[in-house]
């Protein structure tokens, strides 16, 4: 079964079966809790919370609980994964947003920050949104998928199948800038936090422009450190298996490895699309000796897709809706290290034109999305563009990635594959404002990528990143223009409007 084969006309859009890893979050208790759910409490909030998701309280400085991660956020600092309770620096009830800026964005992980304190009950994601949330305003809730908050009768009486049809879900089009599936359902945007109070979203970061370094291998350099020290902390925990593919940021993590790459496995999946990717992986492992394991591609039957897609909220589709058991093999103990995040510090949204005088406007940040327009889409980025005003063309394109179109797209996905636990350590506070940092030159050349691999082990970039670097490119550029022409008609959009 492929995507394609499935359309909305004939799709009946339920909630999954399986919750494993998800929650819900309320003012009050619940009526009763679902099977297999347990509740927690926090000073006024209720959890609900199925198995596979772990709750780390939160203390501050005066020793008072202030609230909860769920998730696994890593302190790389002190090199641990924290479980049980975690002290935070800083007086929460004193400068609650100071203390959230120093002391939970000091972390990464993959995880969400619940500050529960008087005058203060908000949501807050990681920094790229890794464990995702949407939330209900008319009932004061929040959680993992639409399909917790939702009956089963609500579920599909309140599904936007238009929306859903124009957009192309089921194939590769996903809900961008806060949209999703359902009416009257939220998805809890990148550096925006949820005020339980007012059931609002307002962005916490950046508050003005990022300086332009005037050092940036220092930057890269920090990238490099706090992405090594995160992978260092995973590894005291359990087995880490880290994706090696032909791109740029698993080439970054390999090289952040260097003295350490024999002791890891490594892990590329197999099939006729990721030739390419097993191709340079081996190369990679033959030439440094490396341990590699395949995964050739395995595909979900029909009741296993659609299994996927509900637990994602019906938010997106596409090719991992059905391969997602390729990755099966590496469920239970440790981690599936991938390099999401490190496109950041490359200008993904950005054109050939685009100069520090061009104007980004709502219609120009929604072609870049690279689906079909629609006003509704529109209007929702219409709605986020206020709160980058005053920032420069570039900043404003890389929030615009960042919190529209990376933690709506790949994270929507969050909890998916409940079965497989996924970290990306290129994501943290410290190196995205590293990565917003550098020069526009730096970004828009994927500079960073080169510098970093060149200051740590120099002897990747022997091997071409993605392309072989011979006639089998402009082969491979033309069998796959034949075989996906919506995919080509889709990279033009996003780079000329």
């Amino acid at each position: 079964m492929t995507p394609g084969r499935m359309t909305p006309a004939r799709m009946t859009p339920a909630p999954p079966r399986d919750f494993r890893g998800q929650f819900v979050i309320s003012p009050e208790a619940p009526a009763g809790l679902p099977e297999g759910a347990r509740e927690e409490r926090l000073s006024s909030l209720h959890l609900t919370l199925w198995p596979g998701l772990k709750l780390v309280r939160a203390t501050d400085a005066t020793g008072a609980e202030v609230g909860a991660f769920l998730g696994d956020p890593v302190d790389y600092r002190a090199g641990c994964v924290p479980e049980g309770t975690i002290a935070l620096p800083g007086d929460a009830a004193a400068d609650p947003d100071g203390f959230v800026e120093t002391g939970v964005y000091a972390l990464g992980g993959s995880f969400l920050f619940l500050l529960d304190i008087p005058g203060a009950r908000r949501l807050y994601l990681d920094a790229d949104g890794s464990l995702s949330a949407v939330f209900e305003p008319a009932t004061g809730r929040a959680a993992s998928t639409a399909g917790v908050l939702l009956s089963a009768q609500a579920y599909a009486a309140r599904f936007r199948r238009k929306l859903y049809a124009h957009l192309n879900v089921l194939r590769d089009g996903w809900f961008p800038a806060g949209l999703t599936a359902h009416e009257g359902v939220t998805r809890l945007l990148v550096n925006h936090c949820l005020d339980f109070d007012r059931m609002t979203q307002a962005r916490h970061w950046p508050k003005a422009q990022i300086p332009i370094t005037g050092d940036p291998q220092a930057a890269c350099a920090r990238i490099m450190a706090s992405t090594r020290a995160t992978i260092d902390a995973l590894r005291r925990t359990g087995p880490a298996r880290m994706t090696l593919t032909a791109g740029n940021e698993t080439r970054m993590l390999l090289a952040a490895c260097r003295d350490i790459a024999t002791e890891l496995e490594f892990v590329t999946v197999s099939g006729p699309s990721t030739r390419l990717d097993c191709d340079r992986a081996r190369e990679l492992a033959a030439r440094f000796g490396l341990k590699l394991r395949l995964l050739p591609i395995r595909h979900a039957d029909a009741a296993g897709a659609a299994e996927w897609h509900a637990r994602a909220g019906h938010c997106i589709g596409g090719p991992n809706m059905v391969t997602h058991p390729t990755i099966a093999p590496l469920a239970g103990p440790g981690w599936f290290i991938g390099g999401l995040g490190g496109e950041i510090g490359r200008g993904f949204f950005w054109r050939p034109t685009d100069t520090g005088d061009t104007e980004i406007t709502a219609q120009s940040i929604q072609s870049r999305f690279g689906m079909p327009p629609h006003p509704e889409v529109e209007a929702a980025v219409a709605a986020w563009r206020p709160s980058i005003d005053g920032f420069d063309p570039f900043l404003q394109l890389d929030l615009a990635y960042l919190e529209l179109r990376m933690g709506c797209w790949a994270f929507a996905q969050s909890y998916a594959s409940p079965e497989v636990r996924h970290m990306h350590p290129m994501i943290s506070r410290e190196s995205f404002a590293a990565m917003l940092s550098l020069p526009p030159d730096w970004r828009r050349s994927h500079r960073m990528v080169r510098a970093s691999i060149e200051a740590a082990w120099p002897e990747l970039l022997e091997l071409p990143i993605n392309r072989y670097g011979d006639w089998r490119d402009a082969l491979r550029l033309l069998a796959r223009a034949a075989a996906e022409p919506h995919l080509v008609l889709k990279k033009l959009r996003k780079r000329f409007g």
